[in-house]
């Protein structure tokens, strides 16, 4: 089912109903256009996506934009953990939590099971 955020106050709130806690603002907000083959250079993403349940491959070739919240509560790793949403006009069509520096990682948006 489809998932409208179009305000940063719905972002947050998605974000913190999958029980992150997330800075107010976002700390990027980036436009960019998906490659018209999205398997080529974001096999892994949209098979992350997938997995989510998320449509991100039905976008290929569109215009997005990519919505980033540094994230303080990951389990165990206390900074450098971000959660991104990707967002075409006012839908949700995919999203990850990242971990920069060392031992990073990309995952979903699910918050971690102990």
């Amino acid at each position: 089912e489809e998932v409208d955020l179009a305000t940063n106050d719905q972002r947050v709130a998605y974000l913190e109903g999958l029980g992150w806690q997330v800075s107010p603002e976002p700390v990027e907000t980036l436009d960019l256009q998906l490659p018209e083959n999205l398997e080529e250079k974001w096999g892994d993403y949209t098979a992350l996506q997938k997995q989510q349940g998320f449509p991100f491959v039905d976008y290929a070739g569109q215009a997005v934009r990519r919505y980033t919240y540094a994230v303080g509560n990951y389990p165990g790793v206390p900074e450098g953990v971000q959660a991104n949403l990707y967002l075409c006009g006012d839908t949700l069509i995919g999203g990850d939590i990242i971990a920069t520096g060392k031992g990073g990682f990309q995952r979903e948006l699910t918050f971690p099971k102990s």
